[in-house]
């Protein structure tokens, strides 16, 4: 037990010594790029990590192998000209970047690369609308003030041709949230398509929400698209319309902010008699509305000189 014991001082005494003595050794400081612009795509296997040769005391390597995962240089791509298809960073570069990242006492012997070219192409760009991928619904006896504002209400899309032509927009990720009885206040990450880059991944959603109540008016149906020598009569020619509408608008919405058109050229092409009725025109608000009868009968007649 002695024995054991005066080996292990030893040893101890030996890694003591040892440590305080300088000498070479390896260590590899992982590479990140950052603020790549989003107009362009980096089109080489770039170096994920540099090989440092240093020279310094052992309880100084023992540091940098504790440290290891905080150890790493970023290279700010910022500065890349559009214009050009190559961004080198050179040897002075990687030093300055590399040194900032030592000990003071540490000696930088050599490191490879000594050189990272970073080559590129520019790519096209488009700005496409942001819709929401998902259900919103306002609890029972509630509804939005408004349409669900986006914001923002497009984003620019980076990518090659080809991919760009097949879209038409860009959903957000999927939102499902009922019983909505508050303002609409939140943000969403957006659903990137494979092989393109947003200028932002995310966007907000807002929208007033408040009780509602059923207002109704009497429309008249009117024929659009008429021949001078034709026209209609609609059985009935008027009809009710309910619609929902919030409180704080009750009192400004009239009948002629809606409109029940039907156009001669379908209405021709009619077998039947009948026809089934939708509004023409109404408010960007409107969400839900009745029609009373939803179908009119028809008749085309010739006028008389």
């Amino acid at each position: 037990m002695l024995f054991f014991t005066f080996a292990v001082l030893a040893s101890s005494f030996w890694a003591l010594q040892y440590f305080r003595q300088k000498f070479d050794f390896e260590i590899s400081i992982p590479v990140h790029y950052t603020e790549v612009p989003s107009e362009i795509a980096l089109s080489t296997k770039l170096p994920q990590q540099i090989n440092l040769n240093l020279q310094d005391k052992g309880t100084v390597w023992l540091q940098y192998l504790i440290d290891k995962e905080n150890l790493s240089i970023d290279i700010d791509l910022s500065d890349i000209h559009l214009n050009k298809s190559s961004f080198p960073i050179d040897k002075a570069t990687l030093y300055n970047l590399l040194f900032d990242k030592l000990f003071p006492s540490t000696q930088l012997k050599s490191f490879s690369p000594e050189r990272i070219e970073i080559e590129y192409s520019r790519l096209f760009k488009k700005e496409l609308p942001v819709v929401i991928d998902g259900l919103l619904l306002p609890a029972a006896g509630f509804m939005f003030s408004d349409n669900i504002a986006i914001d923002p209400s497009s984003v620019t899309v980076y990518g090659d041709k080809e991919t760009l032509d097949t879209l038409l927009s860009i959903k957000t990720a999927r939102i499902d949230k009922n019983n909505i009885d508050k303002r609409l206040d939140l943000s969403t990450q957006l659903a990137v398509p494979a092989g393109v880059r947003l200028s932002t991944g995310q966007v907000g959603l807002t929208a007033e929400v408040e009780e509602y109540t059923e207002k109704s008016f009497e429309l008249s149906v009117y024929c659009y698209n008429l021949p001078e020598s034709r026209k209609v009569r609609f059985f009935p020619s008027t009809v009710d319309l309910y619609v929902q509408v919030g409180l704080s608008k009750y009192s400004k919405v009239t009948k002629f902010d809606f409109e029940i058109g039907v156009d001669y050229e379908q209405l021709i092409q009619k077998n039947a008699a009948n026809y089934p009725l939708t509004l023409t025109k109404m408010p960007q608000w409107l969400v839900n509305y009745r029609i009373v009868p939803e179908v009119v009968e028809f008749l085309v007649e010739q006028k008389r000189d």
